[in-house]
């Protein structure tokens, strides 16, 4: 948790250095919970807090792409890297967005537990998958977007044991709701 929060920081701080005034530009910093029910090793995880901060520019005025990264905590402590396609449905003060985030989620929890055998376990992340819709409002120095999507996530893992050629895979695909808060500078 000290790491998340400590990563949190760090990208909130980064973010803020590359924000611009000029309209090509814009850093969008979200916050989102991810609901849905899934068993992780008999315990049920609800919601998911994560946090994402995308860099990028506007093509137009209605299209604008990015590359995002952030931190999530699902079975393990996970960093998604991304691209982020957005569509602006006009250019009033107050109008809807579409955005598409496509990418993989890294972890670098390795763990050694030793039950009777040296096991290794190792933690691969996986393929993400994110199509949101929501709201742009405007205010006087930056805008609060509000949204709602889908999202998919593939979380792999491997166990080993020490001086043996066994090895276990595990696969867990998350189908999450998420609810987000933004701004967009």
């Amino acid at each position: 948790m000290k790491q998340f929060i400590i990563f949190i920081i760090s990208l909130i701080g980064a973010s803020g250095l590359f924000a611009q005034q000029n309209a090509v530009y814009f850093n969008h910093t979200q916050i989102s919970l991810l609901a849905g029910e899934e068993s992780v090793d008999g315990e049920q995880k609800a919601l998911i807090p994560s946090f994402q901060t995308i860099n990028g520019f506007r093509v137009d005025g209605n299209f604008g792409f990015g590359i995002g990264i952030g931190a999530e905590p699902f079975e393990y402590m996970t960093y998604p890297v991304f691209f982020a396609g957005y569509y602006f449905v006009n250019s009033l003060k107050n109008n809807p967005f579409f955005c598409v985030k496509v990418g993989h989620a890294f972890s670098n929890s390795n763990k050694k537990f030793n039950w009777g055998y040296n096991n290794d376990f190792k933690h691969k992340g996986g393929l993400m998958f994110n199509p949101e819709a929501g709201i742009r409002l405007n205010t006087t120095n930056f805008d609060v977007t509000l949204s709602a999507g889908y999202r998919f996530q593939r979380l792999k893992s491997t166990s080993s044991q020490q001086n043996s050629s066994y090895t276990y895979e595990h696969q867990t695909e998350y189908n999450r709701v998420s609810f987000t808060i933004g701004i967009l500078f």
